[in-house]
């Protein structure tokens, strides 16, 4: 016990412990909502391969497009809990909505409710997680972030492990249609841990504690800041306008890019590899179940034993630099040695890597971000530039699809694309690095 306690007061400072408990078990819920949810879009996407996959990530990109100013309109009005209330109640009501739609038993009906359902679930996704991670980045120093941040993406892979264990078995005693209620259920609780997390920050208010450290000056701007963060307006035109005025964030945006672009390639390739498996409707929801237990278990292995190591060690400039050489690997294997368990390898790697590592390095680059860009820019990032990656990338393999081109040769075709993804990932790390040894906001480049 001593020894805990030892490692407890050295790992963790004063007061945070009860915030990592709470943003911790947000990200719990969320998740394993989510991961009910997921299996429904994965086995009616992957039912004619890429053929439909194209146009539904441009459906998605569009009806991002039109959600994005309708957030921003909400977001104008609100922060923090409030904002998370009325966007997490929203999407509860589009839930129940669904539910009742899947109870129709015409198939060309339900044909159409899956379409709609792959594409709400892929602006869900984005948006939800987004808010939250905004949250956190707005609460947390960028030396808390790099020490705790691993552990908070933890209980979200243990939340997304209990959510797909709990969606197999509640397939096996209901209609699968059920798991939409379950989804229901997690968003309150994911509403209720932010309300205790959002009054722990205030009580303790641990800012004020950092600040005593600090100079007059520097507490003075983060006030200034503050107030100035309050009464911005938001929209997705202004997030355009915040990024392409700061070469930091644009070449955060460049990396997003291309690195969604090999990530939706992997996507299509996987949806391909299993139609030509013939897997009926049950093999397919097994097999996508495995991979899904797959990731997350190893992701949770890789977090509990080096995530906040290797972003503490290695470095920004490393880690996203050798991210993307999982994408060099596997493209060339799938150019040399095609088959259905390299690419099921491929999916395994990459989607743990990016929850483990890449996910929390991605969130630790805003934490030298100011208050009022974090809000214009993060949200154009993590919604725009990722589904617009999706869109581009997923035409472009229908085109190459079409005239022929086979899985193997799109393959090799993106292997230099992912190279460039790594060197881009290596620049944007030292930036980081550079600017929190400044203390240098990104909003001022």
């Amino acid at each position: 016990m001593t020894r805990l306690r030892q490692w407890r007061d050295k790992f963790f400072r004063p007061g945070e412990i009860r915030l990592l408990v709470w943003s911790t078990a947000w990200f719990f819920c969320l998740l394993g909502g989510y991961y009910q949810l997921r299996p429904l879009r994965e086995t009616e996407a992957f039912t004619r391969g890429s053929d439909e996959i194209p146009w539904l990530f441009l459906a998605s990109f569009l009806t991002m497009l039109v959600a994005s100013p309708i957030y921003a309109s909400v977001a104008n009005r609100g922060r923090g809990m409030q904002l998370v209330s009325r966007v997490y109640r929203f999407f509860e009501l589009n839930l129940l909505v669904f539910f009742f739609a899947m109870q129709v038993s015409d198939a060309g009906i339900a044909a159409w409710v899956g379409r709609v359902y792959f594409v709400w679930l892929s602006v869900f996704n984005l948006f939800v997680v987004s808010l939250m991670w905004s949250v956190f980045t707005d609460a947390y120093r960028s030396d808390q972030a790099k020490r705790l941040f691993g552990f908070i993406s933890a209980g979200g892979t243990i939340g997304g492990i209990t959510g797909s264990a709990f969606a197999s078995w509640l397939s096996q005693q209901v209609d699968i249609s059920y798991v939409l209620i379950a989804g229901i259920v997690a968003l309150e609780l994911c509403q209720q841990c932010g309300r205790v997390f959002a009054k722990t920050l205030t009580s303790q208010d641990l800012v004020n504690q950092d600040a005593q450290n600090q100079d007059d000056e520097t507490a003075a701007l983060a006030s200034t800041e503050q107030t100035a963060t309050s009464k911005e307006k938001h929209s997705m035109w202004v997030g355009i306008r915040t990024v392409w005025k700061s070469p930091y964030l644009l070449g955060l945006c460049l990396f997003m890019l291309a690195l969604q672009a090999c990530a939706t390639t992997v996507y299509c390739e996987q949806a391909d590899f299993i139609r030509e498996a013939n897997l009926n409707e049950a093999d397919r929801f097994a097999l996508i179940s495995k991979i899904n237990l797959w990731v997350l278990s190893l992701t949770l292995a890789v977090q509990l034993l080096g995530t906040a190591a290797l972003l503490r060690r290695l470095g920004m400039a490393i880690v996203l630099g050798v991210f993307p050489l999982i994408y060099v690997v596997g493209f060339a294997g799938l150019a040399f040695w095609p088959s259905l368990n390299w690419i099921v390898a491929l999916v395994v790697v990459h989607r743990a890597a990016s929850y483990a590592v890449f996910a929390p390095a991605i969130q630790i680059l805003y934490t030298v971000v100011d208050r009022r860009t974090l809000y214009q820019a993060k949200g154009f990032l993590d919604t725009a530039v990722v589904r617009g990656g999706d869109v581009m990338s997923a035409q472009l393999f229908g085109v190459l699809r079409f005239n022929g081109l086979s899985l193997t040769a799109i393959a090799a075709g993106f292997l230099p694309l992912a190279v460039l993804t790594g060197l881009l990932g290596m620049r944007i790390g030292r930036q980081q690095a550079e600017m929190q040894q400044r203390g240098r906001p990104a909003g001022h480049d």
